[in-house]
C-alpha cells in the first residue's frame, strides 16, 4: 500500500514513466509509506468525454488508494503534494483538468502476500 491509478486522456503530452516516478517520490517524501510498498500504474484512455464537446478538455485523474486510519489532515496533505507533480509533468491545452482523489481501502479486509 499505497496503490496509484492514473487515468489520462491519451492525447496529452505525458512522459508516463517520469510522472509515475515523481508521484512515487512525492509519496515517499511524505513519510507515510515505504518505497517498496508504493505501486503505481497509468491507464491511457482512448475514449473519453468531458462535458459535451468531443476531444475538448482532456484530463488526468489520479487516485491514491490507501488503507483506512489516516486522519483528514494527512489525506489532504497527500492530495496537496500530488497535484503539483501533475502540474509539472502534464502538458495540455487550455482547459485540461488535473484531479487527485484519495480513496480509503478498508484495512480490516485488505490482504497482501509477499512471495
Amino acid at each position: 500500500m499505497p496503490q496509484i491509478v492514473m487515468q489520462y486522456s491519451k492525447e496529452l503530452q505525458l512522459d508516463v514513466p517520469a510522472t509515475l516516478l515523481a508521484i512515487n517520490q512525492a509519496l515517499l517524501a511524505s513519510g507515510q509509506f515505504q518505497a517498496t510498498d508504493i505501486k503505481s500504474r497509468a491507464i491511457a484512455l482512448d475514449h473519453w468525454l468531458t462535458g459535451t464537446e468531443p476531444g475538448a478538455y482532456p484530463f488526468v485523474h489520479l487516485q491514491l488508494h490507501i488503507l483506512t486510519g489516516r486522519d483528514l489532515a494527512t489525506r489532504q496533505q497527500l492530495s496537496a503534494s500530488l497535484l503539483p507533480v501533475l502540474q509539472q509533468h502534464v502538458a495540455g491545452p487550455a482547459g485540461t483538468q488535473l484531479c487527485v482523489e484519495i480513496c480509503q481501502m478498508e484495512k480490516e479486509s485488505y490482504s497482501k502476500l509477499l512471495l
